[in-house]
C-alpha cells in the first residue's frame, strides 16, 4: 500500500509540476513565432504605439548646412589588431570635414594602450581626422563608463557607437543620419549586423543564424509595427540629447545598450532600425568565447528585466506593447525553465512515471507551437539572408541544438541576473584581434565544460531509456552540451611534439 501511495504521489507531482516549465517554454517559443508572423506581414504606414517626447519641430533641410557634428565613439579593451582596421574604416567615412571627430575610448590593460595612441596619431596626421584617445585610470562602469566619459568631452550633437570589430562602409553616416536630422523625436538609429566570417565553421554559421533572426526578423518586425526597438551596442547613431534625457549611460547591468535604449523610449523618444544598412562584423570562432558572450547577454537582459520591468509594465503604452517588451527581455528565462524541466524528468525516468491526461495534451500543443514558432523565427532570418531551403533546415536545426549547449551556463546567468548579482564585463576574444593564444602546458580541465560533458552524456543516456513525450528535448539538450563542451576540453590537451 505504501508503495502504491508513494508511486501515486510522485506520479501526480510529475503530471502537474513538470508541465509548468514546459508550458512556459512553449509560450516563449510562440512569442518568437509571433515575431516571425509580424515580419512576414506586408509593411504598412508608419505607426507607433510609443508616445513621442515633446520636442521642437524639425528645422527645414536647408538650415542644416553644415550637417550636425558627429563623434564616433570606439570603446576598446585589449582589441589588438582590430583597432587599426576599425580606425581606417572610420577615416573613410564620407562626411564633411570639421563635422566629424573620433574618440578612441581605450581601457586596455594588456600593454597595447601606448601602441593604440601612436596608431591614432598616425592615422589622424595622415587623414586630417581628429582622433582623441581617452584612457581612464579605472575601468569603472566598463563599456558604459567609457562611453559616458567620452560624451563628457564632446559638444557633438550626434554620437556614433562602433565596436572595434565592425567595418562601416563609407556612406554609413549619409544613410543613417537622415532619420535623426528629419525628426528630433528619434533618439537613435540602429543598423543591421552583417558577418565577414560566417562560413568559417559550424559555430560561426550558428551565430549567423541566431543574429540574422534577431536583426532581420525581430528588429525589423518591431520597427515595422511601431514597437520599441533595442540598441545592439554597436553600429548605431545616438542623439546626445536623448541619452541625457534618459539618464545617460549606466553600468549597473551587463546590457548597457538594451538598458539605455529602453529608458530612452520610456522617456518618449523613438528608435529607427535600418535593415537595408548592413555593417560587417566578426563572429566568434571559439566555443568558449561564444559561451561567455551568451552568458553576458543572458545575464544582462535579466538584469535589465529586474531594473526596468516595473517601469515597462506601467509605461504609457498599449498592453500588447508592454507585453512585447517584457517578453523581449525575459527570453533568457527559457534556460532556467529548461533546466527545471530536465530535473523534473529525472524522477519520472527512474520510477517509470509518464505524465498523461488533458494537461499533458494541452502542454504538448503549446510546446509544439513553441518549437514551430522558434524554428520559423530562425529559418525566416536565414531565408531573408538569401539561403537555400536545404541550408535553412540544416542551420536552423543546428542553432536549436547549439542553444541547448548553453543550458547550464545560461541558467546560472539568468538566475544571477534576476538576483541582481553583479559581475565584470568579460570581453569576447575575436580572431581578427591577432592576440596570441596561451600555450598549452598540459591537461588543465576547465570545470564548466567538464561538467557540461558529463551532463551531456548523462542526458543522452536518459534519452535512450526515456519513453516519455519529452525525449526529443533530452536529445537536443545532450547533443548541444557535448557540442559546446568538447571543443573546449580538447583545446586544453597538450599533444606530444613529433619526434625528429
Amino acid at each position: 500500500m505504501s508503495t502504491i501511495l508513494i508511486d501515486h504521489g510522485l506520479g501526480l507531482s510529475t503530471q502537474t509540476i513538470s508541465l509548468i516549465p514546459l508550458g512556459l517554454m512553449g509560450l516563449l517559443g510562440m512569442n518568437l513565432g509571433t515575431l516571425a508572423w509580424l515580419r512576414s506581414r506586408p509593411p504598412r504606414a508608419a505607426k507607433t504605439s510609443v508616445p513621442q517626447a515633446p520636442t521642437p519641430a524639425p528645422a527645414p533641410a536647408a538650415v542644416r548646412t553644415p550637417p550636425p557634428a558627429v563623434v564616433v565613439q570606439i570603446p576598446v579593451f585589449n582589441e589588438g589588431l582590430l583597432v587599426r582596421s576599425c580606425l581606417e574604416a572610420v577615416a573613410r567615412l564620407d562626411y564633411p570635414a570639421g563635422q566629424l571627430s573620433v574618440q578612441l575610448l581605450d581601457d586596455s590593460d594588456d600593454g597595447s594602450a601606448a601602441d593604440n595612441r601612436r596608431l591614432a596619431g598616425e592615422i589622424a596626421a595622415r587623414t586630417g581626422l581628429p582622433i582623441a584617445v581617452i584612457q581612464r585610470g579605472e575601468r569603472t562602469g566598463f563599456k558604459a563608463g567609457a562611453l559616458a566619459a567620452g560624451l563628457a568631452r564632446t559638444q557633438a550633437e550626434l554620437a556614433m557607437v562602433l565596436d572595434a570589430d565592425f567595418r562601416p562602409d563609407a556612406d554609413f553616416l549619409r544613410r543613417a543620419l537622415p532619420a535623426l536630422i528629419k525628426d528630433p523625436g528619434v533618439g537613435f538609429v540602429q543598423a543591421r549586423w552583417a558577418h565577414r566570417n560566417s562560413e568559417v565553421s559550424w559555430l560561426t554559421r550558428t551565430q549567423a543564424t541566431l543574429l540574422d533572426a534577431h536583426f532581420r526578423v525581430e528588429q525589423a518586425a518591431r520597427h515595422i509595427h511601431g514597437l520599441p526597438v533595442a540598441f545592439n551596442g554597436t553600429c548605431g547613431v545616438w542623439r546626445v540629447a536623448a541619452i541625457a534625457a534618459a539618464g545617460g549611460w549606466q553600468g549597473d547591468t551587463l546590457s548597457e545598450d538594451l538598458d539605455l535604449s529602453l529608458r530612452t523610449q520610456l522617456a518618449g523618444y523613438r528608435a529607427i532600425y535600418l535593415d537595408d544598412l548592413p555593417v560587417s562584423g566578426e563572429l566568434l570562432t571559439s566555443a568558449r568565447a561564444w559561451q561567455q558572450q551568451q552568458f553576458r547577454w543572458t545575464k544582462g537582459h535579466l538584469q535589465v528585466l529586474r531594473k526596468l520591468g516595473p517601469r515597462l509594465l506601467t509605461a504609457p503604452w498599449s498592453p500588447l506593447t508592454r507585453l512585447a517588451m517584457v517578453l523581449q527581455i525575459a527570453q533568457g528565462l527559457f534556460f532556467p525553465l529548461a533546466f527545471i524541466s530536465l530535473l523534473l524528468t529525472l524522477p519520472g525516468v527512474i520510477l517509470d512515471l509518464t505524465p498523461n491526461g488533458l494537461g499533458v495534451g494541452l502542454v504538448s500543443l503549446v510546446g509544439l507551437g513553441g518549437l514551430l514558432g522558434a524554428g520559423w523565427f530562425l529559418g525566416l532570418g536565414r531565408q531573408l539572408s538569401g539561403c537555400s531551403w536545404q541550408r535553412i533546415l540544416v542551420e536552423t536545426a543546428g542553432a536549436m541544438i547549439l542553444l541547448g549547449g548553453l543550458l547550464i551556463s545560461n541558467t546560472r546567468a539568468a538566475l544571477e541576473g534576476l538576483a541582481g548579482r553583479s559581475s565584470a564585463f568579460i570581453r569576447s576574444d575575436k580572431q581578427g584581434a591577432g592576440i596570441p593564444r596561451v600555450a598549452r602546458t598540459g591537461l588543465a580541465i576547465n570545470a564548466l565544460p567538464f561538467g557540461q560533458s558529463l551532463a551531456g552524456i548523462g542526458i543522452l543516456g536518459l534519452f535512450f531509456i526515456e519513453h516519455a513525450w519529452n525525449a526529443p528535448f533530452l536529445a537536443t539538450t545532450a547533443l548541444g552540451l557535448l557540442a559546446v563542451a568538447l571543443p573546449q576540453l580538447l583545446s586544453t590537451v597538450k599533444f606530444p611534439a613529433a619526434s625528429s
